[in-house]
């Protein structure tokens, strides 16, 4: 049975934050667009660990490393510049990849990630809107300078795409925007088809989602668009899928599992050092709904009893210090027993081991959230 190597792995997704600019609502860092999820720890990753865990021989046969995560922007971490030309003094052609919301910082820093990047990279900038409606959704982001900062980096001979989240709000856009980003020199336009108003605990699609203040106060309300083209195909399915299983757990006990990660050859590393399986695990591991009553809910389908963490339980059988690139090394991380056990739970039911993350984003029916657009499989 295949499962993860050291040697076989060529992507590495890397958060090196858990800090952000923004207050996205639907964002796991924090509560609904307003207080900051407390049982999220706030750090970055130390360059010097970072330099050591990835060194030249390593990053020779790398073909990615995609500064991306669960909870921080890469812009935010106060080393970024010097991590990314760490990375490119090793190997000259390996792939430089974020994601970011790109409203800080000013424009000759953006420049200068295009001059290190050196044509072997690229930026997808989440713009989620023009200038009447990006801040609805990335809170605390400013449309005027993303697009300054983007521009900056453009004309320096960057490579840039432009990913849109298609709401209600903004749905009306989508055109416009990608005129824009035409005139602009974005090599591409993503529209997003989001699959996060999915409810796990009721296990129904939500027609709204509140946008809270820093003291939980809701301001308006988030809603999925009505435009039909701009629906997640898997979330549009979901009544289908309903009536094929009697009930919806049965789907997750036993779809066949078809891991993203394992077949791209990748894996994760968090703020803390902590080497996961995917991004989405990283997701798991703090996410406030396993603690309150927070969305998108957690229930049953987790650990077949209401707020278990169960990727967090899983991972903690194994030490999560024993998984981190502060105390071992990456070759010393694959050696542990998790990653071959993390592959045979794929064919039990959830009664025996099989983990709802796994079976919810790599299951083979129910995709929503390869159906947003911006992954393949």
């Amino acid at each position: 049975m295949k499962s993860f190597s050291f040697l076989e792995i060529d992507e590495y997704q890397l958060e090196i934050t858990s800090y952000c600019n923004a207050a996205c609502p639907q964002c796991p860092r924090n509560i609904n667009g307003g207080a900051i999820n407390p049982h999220m720890p706030l750090l970055h990753l130390d360059r010097g660990v970072i330099d050591s865990a990835f060194d030249a021989d390593l990053c020779q046969r790398l073909r990615q490393i995609f500064f991306c995560g669960s909870y921080g922007d890469p812009i935010m971490h106060p080393d970024f510049l010097e991590i990314l030309r760490d990375f490119r003094a090793k190997n000259p052609t390996l792939w430089l990849y974020f994601h970011t919301n790109g409203g800080a910082h000013d424009q000759i820093y953006w420049a200068e990630i295009a001059n290190i990047m050196q044509g072997h990279g690229q930026i997808d900038f989440g713009i989620d809107g023009l200038a009447d409606t990006l801040g609805l959704y990335r809170r605390n982001v400013i449309f005027d300078r993303v697009i300054q900062n983007a521009t900056a980096f453009i004309e320096a001979g960057g490579r840039a795409q432009w990913n849109f989240i298609v709401f209600q709000h903004n749905q009306h856009q989508v055109h416009t925007a990608r005129q824009l980003s035409q005139d602009l020199g974005f090599f591409n336009f993503l529209p997003r088809r989001t699959g996060r108003f999915f409810h796990h605990g009721q296990e129904r699609e939500l027609d709204q989602w509140p946008v809270m203040d820093r003291h939980g106060q809701t301001l308006y309300f988030l809603e999925p668009p009505t435009d039909p083209q701009w629906r997640n195909a898997s979330v549009k399915k979901l009544p289908f899928l309903r009536a094929r299983y009697q009930d919806l757990a049965d789907y997750f006990d036993k779809t066949p599992i078809h891991c993203d990660a394992l077949a791209g050859k990748k894996v994760a590393v968090n703020a803390e050092g902590t080497v996961l399986p995917c991004n989405f695990f990283n997701h798991n591991l703090y996410d406030a709904r396993f603690h309150d009553d927070q969305l998108p809910g957690a229930n049953r389908l987790h650990n077949l009893s209401d707020k278990n963490n169960q990727v967090r339980i899983f991972l903690e059988r194994y030490g999560l210090h024993n998984l981190n690139i502060n105390h071992r090394s990456l070759e010393e991380i694959f050696d542990c027993q998790m990653w071959t056990d993390l592959v045979s739970s794929w064919h039990l039911d959830r009664t025996h081991g099989r983990l709802f993350e796994c079976a919810m984003t790599c299951g083979a029916e129910f995709t929503k959230v390869w159906d947003q657009g911006g992954n393949t499989r």
